[in-house]
Order: structure tokens, then C-alpha cells, then sequence
């Protein structure tokens, strides 16, 4: 027997093309109707003397049509599903061989038919015809309306003919390896691929592309705006979204960028990654309300509010994720529509000290500051510099069953076990202030504040720095010495701060050189004139200072030996001649000299010159000596402190 009509009836058989089949659908129409006895008998899973049998054991028997009657007549489901779907009436047709209509895939696309078992054979008489082995599901037939748009007339057809049909009419092409390659859905840029060539492409185009389309249908369908807000829970909307977090988790991303245009212009989303942003995939139009309604379904925020700024969270866990959190920002902009910022929070270890890119000195400086018993440690920086971070690796030197570590942080981004960590919370009142005075009646030895955001969260850790507790808290500022300035705008004491103090840490994450594909550069006498010019500026520092800095942390003795490395690319770091990123720092220590003119509230400048002439570098002098250890280039060294 051909394999393509393993279990269908003789008619069905003939059953190949749209016009057979309405023929088909009419005799059906016309023939009288069968009962479940008569269906089982005519597919040759009962027979007259077990019929009879079940009759006379209960009449009510076959008219129930109970699981019970499946598993006692040790019938398949699919048995069963033919023999209803005779009852009812419906047509039965050679899903393998039958002639499917041009646009039958336009209107319910491959990806959708095989989540649902089903083949599109397409329109006659005004509805929409498709072939499923359980064909009377009232779920499946209103699911099918919904995700067609059109009227639907669901026939049967053997599950074997279906799962054969669906795999001959993948797209997939297969290549010389016999691989096989999917074409993606295209939703790049006009006169461009599919999606940017890069690191996106070999990750996420083929299906977050198909989860468009699927998408695209739902949201297609929707007449009104209740059926829209419902296509934001639609299946495609949901594993769009879904997918979108697990592709920027696995790719390393730290951010996400949803920026919705105006009229039918596509939305961009972009993802950063090791500081730059990267075009990753465009949506259309359609799906731009959609797409930020799920995310603040999922950020238990104001869907209706789309006049003003909303923040939240999502822990990706509870959406059937891995362990992740994101913080949420909505912003309104023109036009009445809204970007959405997602920042990836995943639960990391702290890195050692010697991982996080410092210089010798600096690290054995920061680690003589973790060991302090009392005192005030602040890491600088703007938002994503890594001063969380460095914090917790001075944490991790010190976290010790001898000591009491609590934290307040706003989120808490990374964990170790034996700290005590505290989620801040200001719309229950549980402030970064309020936490700190929690605190100190819980007999710690060391604090850490998320950041010093105010004159009290300010006040309370001077304080708690000079009654015998060691604080570390970060700062929103340039560099080190500003941020001397702006504790004391916030109304700090001089002499309490100069006493607490104990160093700053300002900081900024550069791109590092790829380490398989960097070349070597020699550098000739006019380009050193020219590092050790951009070196010195804003310093004090002379000629030969400048020289001897630079060549010690080369390693050399003479400037004729100085080579610097270019970013080039290769397979490795997808092109771009960058792999990770590394920190480039600024460490004020609070010395004597410091102290006094803190003490004098002195200018940020005269603190500068005054720290530079004993010993620090500053965030351009860390960099410029990491260009010539070949560690980074010069572009990504001026990103530091231009």
C-alpha cells in the first residue's frame, strides 16, 4: 500500500486537489449520517461481534464517546480522531500529494502549521481549508480563525501524510555538507542581507525571523484595539519577546534598544555589547505596539501610560527564562510612541582583583584599601563603567567568616555567599539612607552603599566611616578629584570627609584588543613625541617624566623598542578586532597633602597636580600606558578621557 494513504478511506485517496475536495465536502453533505459504531467498523477497528458485544453490554456505551471506549478498544488517538471526524462529517483528503494553493502559505505560514500539526491547503468558497488529523478540536479550529484572519474548514488527513508533507514543504535548502539552511524572514535594512553581517547573524536570524512572522500573523488579525492588546499575549508575541532576552543573555549583551519610527517605518532594535551598540534586527510596524505592551506586561507597568517615563523589572525566571534580571525604562518620544531600554542584570561572581585589568600598583593600592578596618572608599564613574564591579572584587578579599558584610544595592547585580545583601526599595521607604541606618544597629564591619545619592546617604556613611566601619559606596562623576568636589556641594563637613577618606576609585571599561588577531606596530620617533604630548597634557608632568612613565610600563629601557598594537579581525571576535573589555582607572589616594587641601576645600585641579606629583595616573595616563603594554589601542584609549 502506498504510504500516503495508510489510513485513509478509498475515497480520500482521490482527494488531491481544491476542486476534488468540494466535491468531496458535498458528498459528505448528502450521505447520511454515521454513527460512532458504523465510523469504527468502516475503518476496520471494530467488527460486527464486538459491536454487538459493547451494545448489549451498555447502550450508552459508543454514544458517549469516552476515553474509556479508546482505551478498551486499544485504539490510537489518531484512530479515534478519524473515526469523529467520520462522524461529523468531515472530508478526508491525501495531505502528502495534494495540490496546495499558491497562497496557502501566505496565510498560515510553515513555522505556525508545524507548531500545530497541521498543512494549509488553501481558499474555495470563501473559506479557508486545512488539514489536521484532529480535525474536530474547537481549540485548534479557533486558533486556526484567529491566526488566519479567514473562515476555516478543517478536513482530515492521516498524521504520517501531515509530518511528511510538513518536512517537504520546509524551505530549507541544504548546502554542500548536506546542512541545511534555513532562509531568514527580511528584515534588514533596503539593499542590504537579511539581518547585519556579524555576530547577530550566525545566532539569532533564523529564529527570532520566524517568530516574527508568526508575530506578524497574530497582529495582523487584530480589528479593533481589545484584539490588539490580546495579540500582545499571543503566542508569537510572547516567544518573539521570550527570544529577543535569551539571544542578548547568550550573545554577551548588556543592554537592549527597542526605538520605534514613526508611520510605517520599521523599528530598530540594537544590542550593546562590549560598549557599542550594534544593529541587531528590524521589526515592523505593525508589531512596534505589541512588542512594548508585552514588555510592560512583563514589568508589571502601566500598558495605557504612554505619556510619561516608566521604570520596572522583570525577572526573566518567572517567563519561563533563565536566571535573569532587566531593568526596564520606557521613554515617550515623538509621534506618541514610546523606546524601551532593557538592561541585562544576569546574577554574576566577582571577578579578583587581578582580573578586572589594573596595573601592579593599583591593584596591590586597592587591595591595601579593602584591608582597612575603618574608613571611606568611593568608585567614580558614569552608569556601566563597572564600579559595582570593582567594589565587590574588594568584597571578595575580605569576605571572611571573621567579618560582617552588609550591602544595600539598586539592583543587586552580583551575589556572594556570606554577604548579607539588601534590595533597595523606596516605595516602601527602604532607601539607601534608611538601609545604612538599619545597618549600623546589625553590628557590621563592612558596609557597601549602591551609590551616594544625596547629603544624607552622604552624612550617614562619613559617619559610619569614622565609628570604626569600613564603607564603600560609588559616585555619578568624571574622575576622582571632581568627586571630592561634589561631596562636599552636597554639604559634607571638610574635616570629617578629609578624615573618613580613603581613596577614589574613578573608572571607565574601554574595548580590549582582540588577543588572537592584533598586530604588532612599530612606532617612529615623531609618534612617540606625539604619545608623550597627548600624555602630558593637563599635567604637570615634564618631558622626562612623561618618557620614564610610559617606558616602565612598557617594560623598556629605550623608546626605539616601543611597539603599540592595531585591531585587525578575524572568526574570534566576529571582525571586529575587539574581544571583552578591560577598565582603565584613576586611584586618588587620600594622603597627607590630599587631606589638607580637602580640608581647604581646594580646587579640583590643585588636588589633580598635587596627586599626580605623588604617583597617580590619571584615567589618560592608565590608558596611553595600556597602548604601549599593547593591551588596547589608541581609539579605545582616548574613549577613556576625550
Amino acid at each position: 500500500m502506498n504510504p500516503s494513504t495508510i489510513g485513509l478511506t478509498p475515497g480520500a485517496r482521490l482527494v488531491r486537489t481544491l476542486p476534488q475536495l468540494m466535491q468531496a465536502i458535498e458528498r459528505r453533505h448528502r450521505a447520511p449520517v454515521l454513527s460512532l459504531g458504523a465510523a469504527l467498523r468502516l475503518l476496520g477497528l471494530l467488527d460486527e461481534k464486538t459491536l454487538h458485544d459493547l451494545a448489549a453490554e451498555d447502550p450508552d456505551l459508543l454514544r458517549s464517546r469516552s476515553v474509556e471506549l479508546v482505551h478498551r478498544l486499544l485504539l490510537t488517538e489518531e484512530d479515534w480522531q478519524h473515526a469523529l471526524a467520520m462522524v461529523a462529517g468531515l472530508a478526508e483528503v491525501d495531505a502528502l500529494t495534494f495540490e496546495l494553493d499558491e497562497e496557502a502559505l501566505d496565510i498560515l505560514p510553515l513555522r505556525i502549521a508545524q507548531a500545530h500539526g497541521v498543512v494549509p491547503l488553501g481558499m474555495a468558497n470563501e473559506q479557508f481549508f486545512v488539514a489536521s488529523w484532529a480535525p474536530t478540536s474547537e481549540s485548534l479550529y479557533h486558533e486556526l480563525c484567529s491566526l488566519t484572519g479567514h473562515s476555516v474548514g478543517l478536513v482530515w488527513a492521516s498524521r504520517e501524510a501531515i509530518e511528511r508533507r510538513l518536512e517537504l514543504l520546509d524551505p530549507g535548502q541544504h548546502d554542500e555538507h548536506g546542512l541545511q539552511v534555513l532562509p531568514a524572514l527580511d528584515l534588514g535594512q533596503p539593499g542590504t542581507g537579511p539581518l547585519e553581517t556579524g555576530w547577530v547573524h550566525s545566532h539569532a536570524a533564523v529564529p527570532l525571523a520566524e517568530l516574527v512572522a508568526q508575530a506578524m500573523v497574530e497582529v495582523g488579525n487584530a480589528a479593533d484595539a481589545e484584539q490588539l492588546a490580546s495579540a500582545t499575549e499571543s503566542a508569537g508575541m510572547v516567544r518573539l519577546v521570550n527570544q529577543l532576552i535569551s539571544e542578548a543573555q547568550q550573545t554577551g549583551a548588556s543592554d537592549i534598544h527597542i526605538e520605534a519610527n514613526p508611520g510605517d517605518a520599521r523599528t530598530a532594535i540594537r544590542m550593546r555589547r562590549d560598549g557599542d551598540l550594534e544593529h541587531y534586527l528590524w521589526v515592523p510596524a505593525r508589531l512596534r505596539g505589541p512588542l512594548v505592551s508585552r514588555i510592560k506586561i512583563m514589568a508589571r507597568l502601566d500598558i495605557a501610560e504612554r505619556r510619561r517615563p516608566q521604570d520596572g523589572k522583570i525577572d526573566f525566571s518567572e517567563f519561563g527564562g533563565k536566571a535573569l534580571e532587566l531593568r526596564v525604562a520606557v521613554m515617550p518620544t515623538h509621534d506618541g510612541l514610546e523606546d524601551v531600554v532593557l538592561r541585562l542584570l544576569e546574577s554574576a561572581k566577582p571577578l579578583p582583583l587581578s582580573k578586572l585589568g589594573l596595573q601592579s600598583r593599583d591593584q596591590d593600592l586597592i587591595a591595601s584599601f579593602s584591608q582597612r578596618s575603618f574608613g571611606l572608599v568611593l568608585a567614580a564613574g558614569p552608569t556601566g563603567s563597572g564600579k559595582t564591579t570593582t567594589l565587590h572584587s574588594m568584597l571578595a578579599e575580605v569576605n571572611t567568616t571573621e567579618r560582617k558584610i552588609w550591602t544595600a544595592e539598586d539592583p543587586i547585580e552580583i551575589t556572594q555567599p556570606g554577604l548579607r545583601q539588601v534590595q533597595v526599595n523606596p516605595k516602601i521607604g527602604l532607601t539607601f539612607a534608611n538601609a545604612m541606618r538599619g545597618f549600623l544597629r546589625a553590628d557590621p564591619d563592612i558596609i557597601m552603599i549602591g551609590e551616594v545619592r544625596d547629603a544624607e546617604t552622604a552624612h550617614i556613611a562619613i559617619e559610619a566611616s569614622l565609628t570604626g566601619h569600613l564603607v564603600l559606596s560609588t559616585l555619578h562623576t568624571n574622575n576622582a578629584c571632581e568627586s571630592v568636589v561634589r561631596l562636599l556641594d552636597l554639604g559634607m563637613d571638610p574635616m570629617n570627609f578629609a578624615d573618613s577618606l580613603l581613596g577614589i576609585v574613578a573608572q571607565r571599561l574601554v574595548r580590549a584588543l582582540c588577543p588572537r588577531c592584533a598586530e604588532d606596530q612599530p612606532m617612529d620617533d615623531l609618534a612617540w613625541e606625539t604619545l608623550l604630548d597627548e600624555y602630558r597634557e593637563g599635567s604637570a608632568l615634564s618631558r622626562s617624566e612623561a618618557e620614564a612613565r610610559l617606558l616602565k610600563a612598557a617594560g623598556l629601557s629605550t623608546c626605539s623598542h616601543v611597539r603599540t598594537r592595531h585591531a585587525v579581525g578575524c572568526e574570534h571576535c566576529g571582525g571586529k578586532g575587539y574581544k571583552g573589555r578591560m577598565g582603565i582607572y584613576e586611584i586618588l589616594q587620600n594622603s597627607r597633602a590630599i587631606k589638607s587641601l580637602i580640608q581647604n576645600r581646594a580646587r579640583p585641579s590643585d588636588i589633580f597636580d598635587t596627586a599626580v606629583g605623588e604617583g597617580m595616573r590619571s584615567l589618560r595616563h592608565d590608558a596611553l600606558e595600556k597602548v604601549v603594554q599593547g593591551r588596547i589601542d589608541m581609539k579605545q584609549a582616548r574613549t577613556a578621557y576625550l
